[in-house]
Order: C-alpha cells, then sequence, then structure tokens
C-alpha cells in the first residue's frame, strides 16, 4: 500500500523564544510547511493512489512511503528506520533553504527525493530532483480579465539592497500596490487579500530571496496570471526552468523600462506564454512524480 506521511511539523521542541536559534528555526518552518505547502504537494501527488497517516506507527512492513518532511538533517533514526520497514520510501524535501547540511545520510535511504530549495549538487543528481518550492496555500486566480488595476506590486520584507532599489525604480509608476512587512510570514494580509491584489496585477518583481534565489512569490504570481519578472544575476531560472518564458532582469532599471513601456497586445502575449508554460509544467511534473513513485 502507498502511504503518504506528513511529517515537518514532527521538530525539536524550542527550549526558548529566540527566533535566531535552530531549534526555534525548524520548528517555526515545520509549522509552515503544513499549513501553507500542502496545497502544493497535495496538486503535484493528485494522480497517486494513496492513504494519508497521521503517525510511523501507521506504517507496515512493505508499504511504499512518501513522507513530506524538513530539517531531516536531524531526523537520521527515523530514516534508517523507514528503510528497514517500508519496500520504498519517496522523499518530499521542503526547507533547507541555505543548503549547508550534508543530506547524504538520510538521501541514501530513500528511493528517491525531490529537493525544494535545489542547489548545484543536485542539479544533475540521478536520485534528486529539484522541485519548485511552490505557491502559499489559498492563493489563487480571482480575475481572469486582462484588464488589470495595478501594474506591478509587491508584497514582502524589503531585505538586501537589491529589493530597497526594486522598490526606488518603481516608485513612480502607477497605479501599484507594495506592502512592506518586517519579517517573513508576518502575518499582515490575508491569504485571500493576496489572492485579490495579484488577480489585479500586470507584473510581479520577483528579486532572490534572502539566502536562495528562490522565493514563493514567483509561483505565487504564476497561480494569479500574472508577469514574473526575475532577479538573474545567478541564472538559477534557467537552470531550473530550461526555456521558461519569464522576463529577466539584471537591474531593477531594466524592470523600470519594460513597465512603462509595454503596450496592451505585447502584455497579453507574454502574459499567455506564462499561463501555458506553467500549465504544462504542472502537468508534466505531476507525470514525474506518478511514474516515478509507480516504477522505482
Amino acid at each position: 500500500m502507498i502511504k503518504l506521511f506528513w511529517n515537518t511539523h514532527n521538530q525539536i521542541t524550542p527550549t526558548s523564544n529566540d527566533p535566531n536559534k535552530e531549534d526555534v528555526f525548524d520548528h517555526k518552518w515545520g509549522i509552515y510547511h503544513k499549513h501553507y505547502s500542502d496545497k502544493w504537494i497535495f496538486y503535484l501527488l493528485e494522480k497517486i493512489q494513496y492513504q494519508k497517516i497521521e503517525s510511523e506507527k501507521d506504517i507496515d512492513s512493505g508499504d511504499v512511503l512518501i513522507i513530506v518532511d524538513s530539517s531531516v538533517e536531524k531526523k537520521n533514526d527515523l530514516y534508517t528506520k523507514l528503510k528497514l520497514i517500508c519496500s520504498k520510501v519517496f522523499l518530499i524535501h521542503l526547507g533547507d533553504e541555505s543548503g549547508r547540511h550534508d543530506l547524504s545520510p538520510i538521501y541514501n535511504n530513500c528511493n528517491f527525493v525531490w529537493k525544494a530549495f535545489c542547489t548545484n549538487r543536485y542539479f544533475n543528481n540521478e536520485k534528486v530532483n529539484c522541485l519548485p518550492i511552490g505557491y502559499k496555500s489559498g492563493v489563487v486566480l480571482k480575475n481572469k480579465k486582462n484588464d488589470r488595476k495595478y501594474k506591478w506590486a509587491f508584497i514582502g520584507t524589503p531585505h538586501k539592497s537589491s529589493r530597497h532599489d526594486l522598490l526606488f525604480q518603481l516608485s513612480n509608476i502607477e497605479p501599484s500596490f507594495f506592502y512592506k512587512t518586517k519579517n517573513f510570514n508576518e502575518k499582515i494580509i490575508e491569504v485571500e487579500e493576496m489572492s485579490e491584489i495579484l488577480s489585479s496585477t500586470t507584473f510581479i518583481p520577483c528579486p532572490n530571496g534572502f539566502v536562495h534565489p528562490e522565493t514563493y512569490r514567483l509561483y505565487e504570481a504564476l497561480e494569479c496570471e500574472c508577469i514574473p519578472i526575475v532577479e538573474n544575476s545567478y541564472k538559477y531560472y534557467d537552470r531550473l526552468f530550461p526555456s521558461n518564458p519569464f522576463l529577466k532582469v539584471d537591474k531593477w532599471q531594466e524592470a523600470k523600462n519594460i513597465i512603462g513601456a509595454w503596450d496592451n497586445s505585447k502584455i497579453i502575449k507574454k502574459k499567455n506564454d506564462c499561463k501555458i508554460w506553467w500549465s504544462n509544467y504542472k502537468k508534466e511534473l505531476q507525470n514525474f512524480i506518478s511514474r516515478k513513485i509507480a516504477n522505482e
């Protein structure tokens, strides 16, 4: 039997409230993935018939296990045990944005791994597939019309000089929407409102994340049929998504020129290109995952 075990929220209980402590950080992210990564992961697994379980105690000998987890570097005993019990183990590894851990002891206990926040060592790894981090659960398209209220929007933390430059370069382009938060996942705008804003916006600038180039913003933009403009200093998205249709800039001055100059016909064409590409990519990823689990 194929069973699905969501394990990101099972972390070491924090011993303090200091957000800089590793156990506090891991616990916070584990809970985040439990609440906000589920729709993306469940979508990818739609073509697989599985039984959801709540505990490792529900795993029987010979089961095929799909485990969704984070902070796996601290769970070596669990994965050693899973290899002994299960006929196959497939790991969907969320988190690990910094990529600083040696994950080989964990990955060696799995038949195959899908890893978010991909790093160089995994792009050509036969046992690991780079997995887009996806969109926040609840973000959905609210407006299918081509005429949109805002030319651009930014919701997030303006850390790093790049994001400050983004806001500076685009500040005179109206109408726009931007909301600055002090910390990631600071509860200011509800997911429903975020969906409304994104679905009313044409261009979404997507600067690099705090540690890793990838951010949820890109996939939320694609879900709401916006045109993403990605910061391309690392050429990361060309490696993750060869032949992707995203607009890419090295400096945010270039985004200012695009947003200010593009006419409606050019916008509609690029919007449709992104929409079709994203729809096809998601279906191909679904099929790849289902084939891998069926045949590995």
